[in-house]
């Protein structure tokens, strides 16, 4: 593998972007939108599928993006569909084909955005761990002592068996996102051929002893994060030059951590950084630490400003370990200044629970608007005046508003937290799945939303719109909306009765 991987992935930048837009003067989306200097026949020509505005209207920018490959042909990131026809792929810093990229691969895109469309120049991936399964169970397994979590959103090659497929013993390659206690939310696990117990694990160095015989440093998975793993060099390996406290690195060991000790037999450094001053960047992780103002995902720095948009909930939802997208613009420290922030979970439910079943502990279902919603180990509880907190051996019957995503059959909600509410009005945001203007109704995880004859209708930002308006801003498989309704006299079998209907955001 090749040392400093990213730099020389940015070397080829202006020559990707050159031959993917045919041309200097008009690019995916270019400021000419005219013939430019490939003539009028050119890819890019003013009959192009992409002309002067590109397919959304807006000039495409020089973007950087990070997050999980949601669909292949065309590569989907972020909700952004990239052409590949040109790009160069990447794989742990070698070049590769296309054919190697897979769902849940948690990947690195550089070229040009504009909407949902793109044109990617560099398509990076890099596994975040590889080695044995020591153990697992429930929502976990560990690989080489490192705590891997799984979510329903995990990929795998298996998809019927899932974890089930994996055994201790069995060797993986982990992508996923990292959390604020070090665990890797796993994104993708694929199993990999052999029993050899050779092991790699990259993050962020502390503490670097680099005159020490042998050199020493500690690992952390987030710049700020604990130490993980206290990494001492074998015999003949060297650290690479300019490596220093908060380098970005992988490790690589002939035999997995023995008590959170890591021999190396390589240590290489990586570039993280998903693009330059003022690029456009989307980055989605976890959030590791700090406020709604400035905060953390993964190890990418964040800012908020008054102007920020939030999709899919608020400000005061933005606590370490949910799982958002920033987009905006790089400043000349590295910090992404964010334009909006969506929160990856869309579905919100509020209403009296039922038909509780703890199949293990702090593991089962709960029916809320006659949804199956699913808690595992990955739920958060949270308190708000009731004693000691709810859970799920003692939830009652009382209102409790639950955030999460819907589950892999399309159907069930997977819940991300749950919380006690003094409020008998019933809540109901999800992705609109269909809508009948005429009738003034959309269908939200199955259940009909008929706007009631005094119905208010907001936009996203939360202004004013006329119902006409709000049916027009709405597609299907793309919005998500909040409908409310006054009690529980507002939902009638599989019809919910709404008062309020809002435009929370859009599917990830």
């Amino acid at each position: 593998m090749n040392g400093t991987k990213w730099n020389h992935s940015i070397g080829l930048l202006a020559a990707a972007l050159l031959t993917a837009c045919g041309g200097t003067s008009t690019g995916v989306g270019g400021s000419s939108g005219t013939t430019g200097t490939t003539g009028t026949t050119g890819p890019t020509g003013t009959t192009g599928p992409t002309g002067a505005t590109g397919p959304t209207g807006t000039a495409a920018l020089t973007a950087g993006s990070r997050g999980v490959v949601t669909a292949l042909s065309p590569l989907t990131v972020n909700g952004v569909r990239f052409d590949t026809g040109t790009a160069e792929v990447r794989v742990e810093g070698e070049k590769r084909t296309e054919s190697e990229l897979r769902k849940g691969q948690v990947v690195r895109v550089r070229g040009e955005i504009h909407g949902r469309a793109g044109r990617a120049a560099i398509v990076s991936f890099d596994d975040d761990l590889r080695g044995i399964v020591d153990d697992k169970g429930g929502n976990r397994m560990r690989v080489g002592g490192h705590q891997v979590e799984i979510e329903d959103e995990t990929e795998f090659e298996d998809e019927t068996r899932r974890e089930d497929s994996i055994q201790p013993g069995e060797r993986v390659r982990v992508s996923g996102h990292r959390s604020a206690t070090g665990s890797i939310r796993a994104t993708r696990i694929e199993k990999e051929a052999g029993s050899h117990e050779d092991f790699e694990v990259k993050g962020f160095v502390a503490g670097l002893a680099a005159t020490a015989v042998p050199p020493t440093f500690a690992l952390r998975m987030t710049p700020d994060g604990a130490d993980l793993y206290q990494v001492a060099l074998a015999a003949g390996a060297s650290l690479p030059v300019g490596m220093k406290d908060g380098s970005f690195v992988e490790v690589r060991a002939a035999a997995k951590p023995a008590a959170g000790a890591i021999t190396a037999t390589a240590v290489e450094l990586e570039d993280d950084r998903i693009g330059a001053e003022n690029d456009e960047v989307e980055v989605e992780g976890l959030v590791t630490g700090g406020s709604a103002t400035a905060f953390s995902i993964g190890a990418q720095a964040v800012t908020t400003s008054a102007t920020t948009t939030w999709e899919n909930g608020l400000p005061a939802d933005l606590l370490p370990g949910v799982k958002v997208e920033a987009e905006g613009t790089l400043d000349a420290g590295g910090i992404l200044v964010a334009r909006k922030v969506s929160f990856r979970w869309n579905v919100r439910l509020q209403a009296a629970p039922s038909s509780a079943s703890e199949i293990a502990p702090g593991v089962g279902t709960f029916q809320v608007l006659g949804l199956t919603v699913h808690v595992d180990a990955l739920t958060e509880w949270k308190s708000s005046g009731r004693g000691s907190g709810i859970s799920l051996s003692n939830l009652g019957t009382a209102p409790v508003e639950v955030r999460g995503y819907r589950a892999r059959n399309g159907i069930d909600v997977i819940a991300t937290r749950v919380e006690p509410r003094n409020d008998d009005r019933i809540i109901l945001q999800g992705p609109v799945s269909a809508e009948d203007t005429v009738a003034r109704t959309i269908t939200i995880l199955g259940i009909t939303v008929q706007a009631g004859g005094a119905a208010s209708f907001r936009a996203m930002d939360d202004g004013s719109l006329t119902a006409a308006a709000f049916f027009d801003a709405v597609t299907p498989d793309q919005s998500v909306v909040k409908a409310r309704g006054r009690d529980a006299a507002a939902l009638s079998g599989a019809t919910f009765t709404a008062e309020e209907l809002e435009i929370e955001g859009n599917t990830p």
